[in-house]
């Protein structure tokens, strides 16, 4: 593999983006509504399974959550072929609209856009809490998942710090967050619906910044400022989809990502 490679090149000069879905809209919105209702039914068919294993059981909402991050794998894989194959009906080009074309980035490609993503994100996280003086610690969970005396720190970041107990569920828990989660998101918030909205008078950007807004919704259970955050990470991977026109690019910064966060839970939870 070279070391930059072609569409790194191109990517610098202009827009690769040419996914085209020629699903009818509503179609395209209806297929979207069906699997988000889908990935929400999965998800807690498998909370529910696990959950009673967990400590606190079914009265725990926090086992709820766990069961829920531990069973994500099964359920993406279910629902990114669901969601491939409802492309494939009613005329649709599911490869084209789910921009599946493995970008030509070399190696050096896409270590500069990984760091170039996370340096960016975090860099707006810094600047954010130096200028806004947020408090941290309000967002911080206790070692065992503890919500923080200002309110909850997000079900799903208290979860992951409670499973960073458990060696062993935490591992398959950063499978989950780091693979599954973006699997499941990406096909669902910037796969076929988003090329059917980008032919639209919304246009290109305007999809972006829809999609942005639904993907951050989506993390309802998180506050405020993790739902603020999530929706600027989606302007970025809906701008990096645009630029490099393939959906392994967000799926991959998406994953790299949650990946360094469940890292950097597993170490703050331990020296808690």
């Amino acid at each position: 593999m070279a070391l930059i490679g072609e569409d790194f090149r191109r990517a610098r000069h202009g827009w690769l983006y040419d996914a085209h879905n020629p699903q009818p809209l509503w179609f395209a919105i209806l297929g979207f509504a069906m699997l988000l209702v889908l990935n929400m039914f999965l998800q807690g068919l498998t909370a529910f399974a696990i959950a009673p294993f967990m400590e606190g059981g079914m009265s725990d909402p926090r086992a709820i959550v766990k069961g829920t991050i531990l069973g994500m794998m099964p359920v993406a894989i279910i629902c990114a072929l669901a969601c491939y194959g409802l492309a494939s009906l009613r005329g649709g080009d599911a490869w084209s609209a789910t921009a599946l074309r493995w970008p030509r980035l070399g190696i050096g490609g896409w270590l500069a856009l990984v760091v170039g993503f996370l340096a960016m994100m975090y860099a707006v996280i810094i600047v954010i809490v130096v200028v806004l003086q947020i408090d941290m610690t309000q967002y911080t969970p206790g070692a065992n998942g503890e919500s923080p005396e200002s309110g909850s720190a997000g079900l799903v970041k208290e979860a992951m710090y409670d499973l960073a107990n458990e060696p062993l569920l935490y591992w398959i828990a950063i499978a989950s967050v780091a693979l599954a989660a973006p699997l499941v998101e990406e096909f669902l918030f910037r796969g076929p619906l988003f090329a059917s909205l980008a032919q639209t008078r919304l246009g290109r950007w305007g999809t972006v910044i829809l999609t942005s807004v639904g993907w951050s919704l989506m993390h309802m259970t998180e506050p405020y400022f993790s739902i603020a955050l999530i929706f600027m990470m989606g302007l970025v991977l809906g701008a990096l989809l645009l630029r490099f026109g393939s959906l392994w690019v967000t799926m991959v910064c998406h994953g790299a990502w949650n990946f360094i966060f469940s890292l950097i839970t597993l170490g703050v939870a331990g020296q808690s």
